[in-house]
């Protein structure tokens, strides 16, 4: 799916589980954050730095009992001339 303008992509997951707690949603983003027993907290984390690094975005939206949406928007890449 194109960007807002036409250019790069964006990527929607989405389900409709039992969702996310806002509480654990303002931290799911936080390094060492975890709801699991044997959970590092750093997936997500990591993920969010590796999308920043190519100047994209990840956003995650999520209600109790609606199930979440998480969509990660990357620009178009800029292509050069080797020479």
């Amino acid at each position: 799916m194109p960007g807002p303008h036409g250019q790069g992509g964006e990527i929607r997951f989405q389900d409709d589980g039992e969702g996310i707690e806002p509480e654990a949603l303002n931290k799911i983003l936080n390094p060492f954050f975890t709801t699991k027993e044997k959970g590092s907290g750093l997936g997500l984390p990591i993920v969010k730095s590796i999308i920043q690094a190519h100047q994209g975005s990840l956003e995650i939206s999520s209600a109790p009992d609606t199930g979440t949406t998480v969509t990660i928007t990357l620009p178009a890449l800029a292509l050069q001339k080797v020479s």
